[in-house]
Formats: C-alpha cells, sequence, structure tokens
C-alpha cells in the first residue's frame, strides 16, 4: 500500500471513530431526554398498579406493608357483596349523565360561538376560564350557591316570596346541583368543538345549499357527520372521567357521603375503604374495588370503540 493508501485508510478509520462518537452522543441525549418521564412512570405508575394488585389479594388494615396477610380472592368476593358497592355504582352512572348533557349544550354553544356575533371572543373566554380553576375552589364556590339556607339560589328564592330548596341535603335535589356543577365545566368540549366546526369542508356545505337542502339538512347530512372524530373524543374522554369522578362528590357534601348516600362514587368508595374505613375495609378491599373499577372502564371504552365504529365517519 503506497502512502496515499495508507493516508486515506487512517482517514476513513478516524471518519468512522467520529462517526460512532456522534451516534453515541445522540444516543446518550436521546437517552438522557426519555429518562425522565420513563422513570416517572416506573415510580408512580407501573410499581404501584403492581403493588395494588398484590395488596388486592391480602388483609392490610395499616400503611405497613409487613403487615399484609395474603388471604386470596376474599376482598374481591367482600367487595361485590357488599351493598354500598351496588349504591355507588347507581350514583356513578346517574353522574354519568352529565357526559351527553355537556356534549350536548357543548355542541350548541360551539355552533353559535362560531358564527359571527357580538362579542363572541369575550364568551368563548369567559365560557373556558372555569375549565382553569381549581376544582376544590370551584366546587366550594358551587357549595356557597347551593347553600340550603342562606346561598345565592335559596336567597333569590326566599326574596321572591318562594320555598327554599334543600339542594345538599335532599337526595332528590342533590345529584341535579351536581350535574349543574359538571355543565358549567365544559369549557374545553366548546373549544374543541369549536376547532371540528372551523375544519368542516366548507365546498361540501355549499354544494349541499346548491342542491336545495336547507341549513337544517346541512346541519345533520354534512356538518355534524365532519364533528363526529371530535364528538367521539369528547365522549370517551368524559365518559372516563364521570366513572372516575370523586372530587366534587367528596368537596360538596356536608356529612361526607351526601343525602341518602348520593355522593358516594365508585372512586369515592375506593377512598372511604382505604382512608375512612381502614380498621374495618382496609387497603386490600380498596385495592380489590380499584381493579375492578378499572376493568369495568376498560370494557366499557372497548365497547365504546366498537360502536364508534358504526357512527364515526373519518371521511
Amino acid at each position: 500500500m503506497d502512502l496515499y493508501g495508507k493516508y486515506l485508510h487512517v482517514r476513513s478509520a478516524e471518519e468512522k471513530k467520529a462517526r460512532r462518537r456522534k451516534i453515541l452522543r445522540r444516543n446518550v441525549i436521546a437517552t438522557a431526554m426519555a429518562s425522565p418521564p420513563f422513570i416517572g412512570f416506573l415510580c408512580f405508575t407501573a410499581v404501584p398498579m403492581i403493588m395494588s394488585l398484590v395488596i388486592s389479594f391480602t388483609e392490610l388494615h395499616s400503611y405497613n406493608l409487613s403487615l399484609a396477610k395474603f388471604i386470596g380472592i376474599r376482598n374481591y368476593v367482600e367487595v361485590i357483596k357488599s351493598e354500598m358497592l351496588w349504591t355507588s355504582i347507581l350514583n356513578t352512572l346517574y353522574y354519568c349523565l352529565s357526559v351527553p348533557i355537556n356534549i350536548c349544550v357543548s355542541l350548541f354553544l360551539a355552533n353559535v360561538l362560531t358564527r359571527k356575533i357580538f362579542c363572541g371572543k369575550i364568551a368563548r373566554i369567559i365560557l373556558f376560564v372555569p375549565q382553569v380553576c381549581s376544582s376544590v375552589a370551584v366546587t366550594l364556590m358551587w357549595q356557597w350557591i347551593f347553600e340550603d339556607n342562606y346561598g345565592v339560589i335559596n336567597t333569590v328564592l326566599t326574596a321572591m316570596g318562594l320555598p327554599k330548596i334543600a339542594f345538599m341535603t335532599d337526595k332528590n335535589w342533590f345529584m341535579p346541583a351536581v350535574l349543574t356543577i359538571s355543565l358549567w365545566q365544559n369549557g374545553t368540549n366548546v373549544v374543541l368543538l369549536q376547532a371540528a366546526f372551523v375544519n368542516i369542508n366548507k365546498s361540501l356545505q355549499e354544494a349541499a345549499r346548491i342542491d336545495g337542502a336547507n341549513e337544517r339538512k346541512v346541519f345533520w347530512r354534512v356538518t355534524l357527520p365532519g364533528l363526529t372524530p371530535t364528538l367521539f373524543y369528547m365522549l370517551t374522554m368524559n365518559l372516563i372521567a364521570a366513572l372516575q369522578e370523586q372530587t366534587v362528590m367528596q368537596i360538596i357534601t356536608t356529612n361526607g357521603v351526601g343525602p341518602g348516600y348520593r355522593a358516594l362514587t365508585l372512586v369515592y368508595y375506593i377512598y372511604r375503604m382505604a382512608f375512612t374505613y381502614t380498621a374495618t375495609m382496609g387497603m386490600g378491599m380498596a385495592c380489590a374495588l380499584s381493579w375492578i373499577v378499572a376493568i369495568f372502564i376498560l370494557i366499557v371504552t372497548r365497547i365504546n370503540f366498537r360502536l364508534g365504529q358504526k357512527w364515526v365517519c373519518y371521511d
């Protein structure tokens, strides 16, 4: 090999080493950037899930894991036999009525705000403000509004000579009051649907009008099918959130469970099992119920996706 050939060989080897160092540096940087979320997932999601699954097969009435005693599936049997379980299921399903109500109201508001109306931008801001507020603060505000004796609504009713309404102590009025709070916090749904309205194919709407379709037919036959992907997303996410509702129920009640146990949803029941009835039910039953709820939500979500194939239009 002549001198020029040796030079080329050395240069090629140096370029390969430089390329390897560059690739290694990129891999190290990428790993360093991806590690925090992955470590967070392991520490705060994967490990707790595994621990809760293990604890669900044990009897544990304290925070000391060394006192856990394996009892098999007894916790699952006791949870299913519990009368409060079925009460919490009915309350959760009742609260799930907020999902179609919120979607329908959001659809109406988004349709109105998409048009050129006076103070439309200000109205959008006002509708979205509740979404960025603390759920605790919002619930306390509504608790003051619905208070039985000196609340805003009952004060107005008294001034008009009408009888007061026991929103917080009457089981027939408690859940409608909670649904009102949920309806007030639907700003995200309005924003999502507004974006979906803007992305509707205007040429299809114009073609339908040219063919003689009125505005009602244009909405039901052209606009609404174009909104179905967004509506499906909202239905899925809102339904999952409704099945996991706890915050409003826990804060708004005066006795912890509401009138006639109306505030006892599934997730709130899990919380009370673990932290209120620790001596009687304990962590084992709470973990067992949490896995039952998780599997139930997975089944509901899967059914929702299967049904979505029949009415969601992605064209």
